[in-house]
């Protein structure tokens, strides 16, 4: 696989294009993947088998959903990314999101490689 900055792009391509089995590609076997919301709603998830699950989910919770990379900065085998999230939601989502809301929401993801492949992804938002 490519250096950290063109893989985490190749990730986020995935991403926008719904391409889960891409996406999980862009990772090793062992990967975890966190999901950091203050206050409280974080996640940790272990592996691809965990992960493919929830971006199954994630897919058909929104009808459009798109994460642009608004900068990376890399350094080593650790990339830092500012991220713009936006999405209409297909279905209820939680207390205060609801059926064909637009949802925007700005944060930072952390990625790390190992052997050529994301070993760790960590959103904060």
């Amino acid at each position: 696989m490519a250096d950290v900055g063109e893989l985490v792009r190749r990730y986020v391509d995935r991403y926008n294009s719904n391409d889960v089995e891409g996406m999980l590609d862009c990772c090793s076997d062992s990967v975890v993947f966190e999901t950091v919301t203050n206050p409280g709603g974080s996640i940790k998830l272990n592996g691809k088998d965990e992960m493919r699950e929830v971006l199954v989910a994630t897919t058909q919770a929104f009808r459009e959903r798109r994460h642009q990379l608004v900068g990376i900065i890399v350094d080593g085998n650790r990339a830092a990314a500012e991220t713009i999230f936006s999405g209409i939601a297909a279905a209820e989502l939680g207390e205060h999101v609801r059926s064909g809301d637009h949802i925007s929401i700005r944060g930072a993801t952390i990625f790390e490689t190992r052997d050529g492949r994301l070993e760790r992804i960590c959103d904060y938002s």
